[in-house]
């Protein structure tokens, strides 16, 4: 996906913006905990797409506005960070992209199996606490929620695609393989 349509986008369960970068390098960790819950919390949210959180973009105008950070989080770093604390490995990535000519960090978090929570307190997370995003905003999850999030893992097996063809009147199947030529072929 092209970065520069996410500033047409209003914040949700799979982005958000930050202006300044995360206190991390230094930080106490009360501080941290703040990055750690933002990756929680999408990491646990219901949506159809990768998570994004773009670092170095002003949300406070409309549309919002690439300001740019000059300072960046090291991927290696902070995929230790989490995974140190996470009670399974939480799949994420920071990587530093070009923006409007501006330096923007990106976080981004896959679809992934759910719920992750922390082992122990840090800062002021809760160990065994699930967050996750609701809309633009961050929250606990409830017993109900945990559930759900639970059993829709037993629909997300990575690399598991099934499909089976039928014929469009009468809905006749007629297998689970198909040929065809073409010249271009675009999923979407």
């Amino acid at each position: 996906m092209d970065l520069a349509q996410l500033l047409y986008r209003a914040e949700s369960e799979s982005l958000d913006f930050k202006r300044d970068q995360y206190r991390f390098a230094e930080a106490d960790d009360r501080t941290k905990s703040e990055l750690l819950k933002d990756i929680l919390a999408f990491a646990n949210s219901w949506r159809s797409e990768p998570a994004r959180i773009l670092i170095g973009v002003d949300a406070s105008v409309s549309p919002p506005q690439v300001v740019g950070v000059r300072d960046h989080i090291d991927d290696a770093t902070l995929q230790q960070f989490v995974h140190g604390k996470t009670q399974r490995t939480l799949r994420f990535s920071y990587e530093v992209v070009e923006l409007k000519g501006r330096s923007v960090g990106v976080i981004e978090i896959p679809i992934q199996a759910r719920p992750i929570y922390l082992r122990k307190d840090y800062g002021k997370l809760t160990a065994n606490t699930v967050y996750f995003r609701r809309g633009s905003s961050t929250g606990e999850a409830s017993p109900d929620e945990i559930a759900e999030m639970g059993a829709a893992n037993s629909n997300l097996k990575e690399g598991d695609l099934q499909v089976r063809f039928a014929k469009p009147e009468g809905r006749e199947l007629t297998g689970s393989r198909f040929s065809f030529d073409s010249d271009v072929f675009r999923l979407t």
